[in-house]
Formats: structure tokens, C-alpha cells, sequence
């Protein structure tokens, strides 16, 4: 009996089942599985959407490549210099006559027109003192 008591003494301050150690140690290692798959979970969802704006500015600079393209073959041909030396060179072709306008002496240019400020939006504070008290109900 004595060494009953011992026993029971003994089983007093923990007592758990085999099957409850168990159980309690499958939850910690679900939990850390679960843990773990959600985090991999948000590391693909973040390396798929920089994939999409990769993707994205791939397709930005592809398209502005070729319209760089487009303008280095037009700048390098018999058109773009036609157009440049008549333009901005102001070479003439034969049977041409170069024309460059002067204004009249004492002539006034247009005047421009002012543009008005826009006026300065209202703070925060002069919104809430006009809801409160100058627009209250019977006054």
C-alpha cells in the first residue's frame, strides 16, 4: 500500500496519457506544417507578382525599343535629311526661294493673357468650424 500511495503521489503534479502526449505533439507538428505551408504560400504569391511587373516593364521596354528602332531608321535616311535641310537647315531645292518672315518695326506681339491663381483650398480646421457652427440647424 505504501508504495501505492508513492505512486499516486508521484502521478499527481502531470498526469497525461500516452495517447494525450501524442495528440498534443501531432497539433505542434501540424501546426509548424501548417505554419510553413502558408508561409510558402505567400513567398510564391510575392515572386509571382514580381514575375507580373517584370513581365510587365519587359513589355514596356520592348515596345519602346522598337519605336527607337523605327526612329534610328528614319533618322538615317534620304527623307529625314530632305525633311531636316529644308526645315531646320533652310537649304532650298533648285526653283526654290528661301522666305524667313520679320515682323514690322514698331509691331506689338500678342499680349498674354494672365492667368488666374486658383484659390487655396481650406485647411482641415476652417472645414470642421464651418460644419459645426456655420451651418447649424436654426441660426
Amino acid at each position: 500500500m505504501a508504495s501505492e500511495a508513492k505512486s499516486r503521489g508521484r502521478r499527481r503534479g502531470l498526469n497525461i496519457s500516452a495517447q494525450q502526449l501524442l495528440l498534443i505533439v501531432g497539433l505542434i507538428i501540424g501546426l509548424s506544417v501548417i505554419i510553413d505551408f502558408n508561409r510558402r504560400i505567400q513567398a510564391e504569391q510575392r515572386i509571382v507578382a514580381e514575375a507580373n511587373q517584370l513581365r510587365a516593364e519587359v513589355t514596356a521596354l520592348a515596345a519602346t525599343q522598337s519605336a527607337l528602332a523605327t526612329e534610328v531608321t528614319f533618322a538615317s535616311s534620304d527623307a529625314y535629311v530632305a525633311r531636316w535641310a529644308h526645315g531646320e537647315g533652310r537649304y532650298v531645292q533648285p526653283g526654290e526661294m528661301l522666305v524667313v518672315p520679320v515682323a514690322p518695326n514698331g509691331a506689338v506681339s500678342a499680349p498674354v493673357p494672365a492667368v488666374a491663381a486658383e484659390p487655396e483650398p481650406p485647411g482641415n480646421f476652417q472645414i470642421w468650424w464651418s460644419l459645426f457652427f456655420e451651418n447649424a440647424p436654426g441660426s
